[in-house]
């Protein structure tokens, strides 16, 4: 049976709630789906905009609170943040040429 998003290390009600809002209903979602790729879909929609959403969802994955995540990882998950922001936010980003 799968984890409930509540009962898993560091996601609260209102992550969860974002989470199942993108179609994230459990743990094994967000495993299957990965930190990275949760993070996006829930910043393309609005919702989450910031490093620690993306490193608690890492620990999440990993079963650990996010301040455990190694240093290289927690590096790791700022370099994919600062990527997937360069454009701007979804809302402000130039309608793609059709």
């Amino acid at each position: 049976m799968a984890d409930r998003l509540e009962d898993v290390v560091n996601i609260g009600p209102a992550l969860a709630h974002d989470l199942r809002a993108i179609g994230i209903e459990d743990l094994d979602a967000l495993r299957e789906a990965g930190a990275e790729e949760a993070w996006r879909r829930l910043y393309a929609a609005g919702s989450r905009d910031c490093l620690s959403s993306l490193l608690a969802l890492e620990g999440a994955i990993r079963g650990v609170r996010w301040m455990q995540l190694p240093a290289g990882d927690r590096d790791a998950c700022c370099e994919a943040l600062r990527a997937a922001t360069a454009a701007g936010p979804p809302a402000e980003r130039p309608a793609a040429a059709g």
